[in-house]
C-alpha cells in the first residue's frame, strides 16, 4: 500500500478566507508544504474568473505560475461541475498536475464529456462525489464502475457535511474496495463537524492497507463548516511508522501564515494546544 497526503488548505480555506490568502501567505504554505514533503498540494479553484492579486482562484491552470514555485510534490486545482468551463484548458505545461472534479449524484450521467476533455488535456482526474452518505450501495457500485470505464486515477470517499460516524464508512469502505480497479487509488476527505475527522481518516488508513490511497487534509484543519482534518497532526501520526515527512516545516508555516488567519477568522481548533499533546507539554506550561 502506499498512502499520499494531498493538503487542500488553499483549495477548502478558500470557503473561510473568501478565498483571499495574500500572495505571500500563498507562496508560504506551497513551499512549506512542498519542503514538509506533502505529496500532493492543492492550490485552490477553477472558475470562470480572471486571476485577482492574492487570491486561490483561477481561470487556468497556467495562472498558477506566476508564483514561479519549485516543486517536488503535485500540484492539483479543483473545480465544480457546471460551474467551470472545460474550455478554458489548455494542454498540461506541468505546472498543474491534476484536476479534481467535484460533483453531486444527480451529474454522474453528465460529467464523462467534461472528465475526458480533462484527461485529454494531459491532466490526472480525480473524481470527487460530494456527500457519499447520500448514496446507497447500488449507487455507489455504479459509481465505482464509471470512475473504471473511464479510466480516472482516483476516487474519492466525501464526508461534505462532516456528517460521518465510524460505522457510516464501515459500511461504505467495502463497496469501494471491492468494485473499483486495483489501479485507481481510493481517497478520503472527511470534514470535522463532529470532531471525528481524524479518527475517520486514521480508520481509512488502517483498512486499505492493500490499495494505494489518498487522504486530504489541511493546516489547521482550515475549511468548510468545520474545516478538515488536520494535516498536522495527520503528518504526526504517519510519522509514527514508515513515512518521514518534515513537520517542522508544517509548524512553521503554522505559526507565521495560520495563526494570523485563525486570529482574524477563528475557526475552530488551536495550533499551540495541538503541537503541546504531540510533544508531551503539560497545558499549563
Amino acid at each position: 500500500m502506499g498512502i499520499k497526503v494531498l493538503d487542500c488548505t488553499l483549495r477548502d480555506g478558500a470557503y473561510v478566507t473568501n478565498a483571499l490568502f495574500g500572495e505571500d501567505c500563498i507562496k508560504n504554505i506551497i513551499k512549506n508544504l512542498n519542503d514538509a514533503k506533502i505529496e500532493i498540494i492543492e492550490c485552490g479553484w477553477l472558475c470562470n474568473k480572471e486571476k485577482l492579486k492574492g487570491d486561490v482562484l483561477f481561470n487556468k491552470p497556467e495562472d498558477l505560475g506566476r508564483y514561479q514555485l519549485k516543486k517536488n510534490a503535485e500540484f492539483a486545482l479543483m473545480f465544480d461541475f457546471g460551474k467551470y468551463n472545460p474550455e478554458n484548458l489548455t494542454h498540461n505545461s506541468g505546472i498543474v498536475d491534476i484536476i479534481r472534479i467535484a460533483f453531486h449524484k444527480e451529474e454522474l450521467d453528465k460529467i464523462s464529456f467534461v472528465l475526458e476533455k480533462v484527461k485529454s488535456m494531459g491532466y490526472k482526474v480525480f473524481l470527487q462525489p460530494s456527500n457519499i452518505l447520500g448514496y446507497d450501495e447500488k449507487e455507489i457500485e455504479k459509481l465505482c464502475r464509471r470512475a473504471n470505464f473511464t479510466g480516472v486515477e482516483a476516487l474519492y470517499i466525501v464526508d461534505s457535511y462532516g456528517s460521518m460516524f465510524p460505522e457510516d464508512l464501515d459500511r461504505i469502505m467495502p463497496v469501494f474496495y471491492e468494485n473499483t480497479d486495483k489501479n485507481i487509488d481510493l481517497g478520503f476527505h472527511s470534514h470535522n463537524n463532529i470532531q471525528l475527522s481524524l479518527g475517520l481518516t486514521i480508520q481509512f488508513i488502517n483498512y486499505m492497507q492493500s490499495r494505494n490511497i489518498i487522504v486530504d487534509s489541511s493546516l489547521c484543519g482550515i475549511g468548510r463548516g468545520a474545516g478538515n482534518t488536520k494535516t498536522e497532526l495527520l503528518t504526526e501520526y504517519l510519522n509514527r511508522s514508515e513515512h518521514s515527512y518534515s513537520t517542522g516545516c508544517i509548524w512553521e508555516t503554522i505559526e507565521n501564515n495560520l495563526t494570523p488567519l485563525y486570529q482574524k477568522y477563528n475557526w475552530e481548533y488551536n495550533p499551540q494546544r495541538g503541537f503541546r499533546g504531540i510533544n508531551g507539554i503539560h497545558p499549563a506550561e
